[in-house]
Parts: structure tokens; sequence; C-alpha cells
């Protein structure tokens, strides 16, 4: 009796298993480029100078870091964050792409709460990163940090999400090259406001790279947050609110203002004046 052939098995990883999850969030969710812009146009009409020093809080992969060194030879950047993992895919994907500027970037890993030994123009941060302080001495604390670590005229940037529908259990997803983001609000609690949120990306072939990031946060809001920023000491606090095109989405460009439309879902700019 001859004996059975079986086939070898597939060898082939599927898109997801070849995912580097940094990658696509960055393609999908960070646009350091903009942020850059927006950073420096707001500031110099606050403060009608230019600022040379970026403190980046809770800065992952370091982009804008990197971006911001790129817009003009003075710039020096700081980046703080915990994870070590993730600030060395950045010093390979971003600070070694820069060249001799690289030496303008500066990664710091620890508590973003903790004193510093520089003082900056300009702090931020951005993807609504500080809603990790579920607590309010927590975040004051942070704010406070954040002032003490800032020039005499200073500016503090923070972004924020709400509306309606930030309290909903949904999937969102959108459409990329080669992928889909999808963002995931899997549970809120609308007694304290913690909610847990996960990003997962979804590939051609069928595959997935589910709960590629998971987050566990309080959905602040917008009158909690300035409450928070003025007793930390901040002398302004300024709302930058996005204007709507035609047909009532975002257009992306952010004004002050002290009256926002009734949108179900929005992102702002919060700006604290040190």
């Amino acid at each position: 009796m001859l004996p059975t052939t079986v086939a070898p098995r597939s060898r082939t990883r599927t898109l997801a298993q070849q995912a580097n999850r940094h990658e696509y969030y960055e393609r999908s969710v960070q646009t350091p480029d903009v942020d850059a812009q927006f950073l420096d146009r707001t500031f110099r009409r606050l403060r009608r100078r230019r600022a040379h020093v970026l403190r980046e809080d809770f800065c992952g992969t370091a982009a804008l870091c990197a971006e911001w060194v790129k817009r003009h030879r003075e710039h020096r950047a700081y980046g703080i964050d915990l994870c070590e993992k993730t600030l060395n895919y950045g010093i390979q994907q971003h600070l070694v792409p820069l060249g001799e500027r690289a030496a303008r970037v500066h990664l710091l890993r620890c508590d973003v709460r903790q004193p510093v030994d520089f003082r900056a123009d300009i702090a931020c941060a951005f993807n609504f990163s500080y809603f990790a302080f579920k607590q309010r001495h927590v975040l004051l604390d942070y704010f406070r940090a954040v002032r003490d670590s800032l020039a005499d005229d200073g500016v503090f940037f923070l972004d924020i999400f709400g509306g309606p529908e930030s309290m909903d259990l949904r999937e969102e997803r959108t459409e990329h090259d080669e992928f889909t983001y999808v963002w995931d609000q899997d549970q809120f609690n609308p007694i304290t406001h913690e909610m847990r949120c996960y990003i997962h990306f979804e590939f051609p072939d069928g595959s997935a790279l589910r709960r590629a990031f998971r987050y566990e946060w309080r959905l602040w809001q917008i009158p909690e947050i300035e409450d928070i920023v003025r007793e930390a000491g901040y002398r302004d606090f300024i709302v930058y609110w996005e204007g709507t095109d035609a047909d009532g989405d975002g257009n992306g460009v952010f004004r002050p203002s002290r009256k926002g439309d009734d949108a179900e879902a929005f992102i702002a700019y919060l700006v604290c004046v040190k």
C-alpha cells in the first residue's frame, strides 16, 4: 500500500500577521504635519513670536516631535512616554531618517507628571491621551506639572472629543488604502464617564488585527477641563471649535469660539495659556 501524501501546510502569513500596529495607527489617526502647523500658527498669533521648544506628552512614536524639528532649524522637541518599545519604534521610523536634525529631539521615558529640566514654549497632549487620568486630582497634578515646565509665556494644547455619539456603544469604520480602521466604543458608564475603547484594523484578505490598541479612559467634558485648567493656574482657556462645510460635516478649520454647534460628535482643540 502506497503511503498517503500529506500536503504541506501553507506558511503564507495574513496581512494582519504582517502588520505593525504603530504603522497603521499613524496612517489612520495621526496628522503630525497638520498638528505642527496648528501649534506653530496659533502660538504666534497668541504670543507674537515664534515658538522653538515643543514638549509632546504621551508622544508614542514621536512623529510630531520629528515633524516639529523639520519645520525650522531652531526647533527642538522633547517627547515623553512610558512605553520603551513604542519609543524605540519611533527612533527607527522617525528620528533616524532625520539625520543630524535628530540631535534636536530628546525622548524621555518617564511619567508625564514628573518634573523636567527644560522649559517649553509649547506643550501638547493629543489623541485624547490625558483621558487616561480618570480622577480630578490626578489630572490637576498633571496640568500643574506641565505649567511648571512651560516658559513664562508658554501655551499648553489639548484635544478633546464629545457629543452624544461619544457615549454610544458603537463601531465606526473608515476605509483607507489597503486597510479599514475601526474605532470601537465598547463600554461606557454614564455615572462615572469611564469608557473602554479599542482600535482594530481589517485587511482585504479577510484577516484583522483585533484590539490593536485598548484605552481605559474617562470621557472628560469641556467645562470640567476648563475648571481644572484654571485651578492649575493658567491665565486663560480658549476653545478652538471646528467649522462645518455645506453638508454639515467638519471642515478641518478650527477657530476660537465660546459657542459650539449642536453636533452629534465633535473634536476640538483646548488651548491653555500660562
